[in-house]
């Protein structure tokens, strides 16, 4: 009878033992697949909160170099003094003296904070161009956005212009297409001309003017200055 009994034990635990081995096979199975999706999720995380801590760290910071770009007009004239803004300050809005033609030009300019915001200070710049001329107009860029370029028309002088103005941060940004809005134009008595347009190219934002000057503004650039990431 002890035989018996032994012999029995013996085949339970034979038959248990596939069973166990099986049940741990494919434990190790089940916790093999499901490591490489956990691995991907904290890859994934790790990664999303290095870019947000990237952009959240990032400040705006305005380049010392200044570019022009050929607004138009004709090619008479001497060189007049710039008219640019004060370190740090970028163009919100411009001031125009016409008689006949446009004379003078200069801009409104407030300081850019670190994170593309704008400051309440204003500044004027000297003006640019030939003194003369009675009215003056005014061309505002509207609350929070900066000059980015002008648009209007040109021909032997500067006949109509017009801000284009835009979002410091979206320009910091490079878009292609920032949002944009126009100032009021500012024309001359008889305008006429050729349909003119230029901007600051992308990552940059106006930061003066720059003319030809004899005895009334023979033609205008604008001074671009780059807009740089800094971490």
């Amino acid at each position: 009878m002890a035989s018996s009994k032994g012999d029995t034990n013996l085949v339970k635990r034979g038959s248990a033992a596939p069973v166990v081995v099986l049940a741990i096979l494919l434990v190790a199975a089940l916790a093999a697949l499901a490591t490489p999706q956990y691995q991907d999720r904290d890859h994934d995380h790790w990664q999303d909160r290095d870019h947000n801590r990237g952009e959240r760290g990032s400040i705006l910071i305005l380049g010392y170099d200044r570019l022009a770009r050929d607004f138009g007009g004709g090619n008479g004239g001497r060189p007049a003094p710039d008219a640019v803004c004060d370190a740090g300050f970028v163009a919100v809005g411009f001031h125009v003296q016409t008689g006949q033609y446009y004379n003078t030009a200069w801009l409104d300019c407030a300081p850019m904070r670190d994170d593309g915001s704008l400051g309440e200070e204003r500044r004027m710049t000297v003006r640019t161009g030939s003194p003369g001329g009675r009215p003056v107009t005014d061309a505002f860029c509207p609350q929070g956005m900066a000059l980015r370029g002008l648009r209007g028309h040109t021909g032997a002088s500067i006949d109509e212009a017009s801000g284009a103005c835009s979002y410091v941060r979206d320009l910091g940004q490079r878009y292609d297409n920032p949002r944009t809005e126009f100032t009021q134009p500012v024309r001359i008595p008889r305008p006429g001309g050729r349909p003119s347009e230029t901007a600051c190219p992308a990552g940059a934002v106006v930061t003066g003017f720059r003319s030809m000057s004899g005895e009334y503004m023979d033609h205008l650039w604008i001074l671009c200055s780059e807009l740089q990431r800094s971490y």
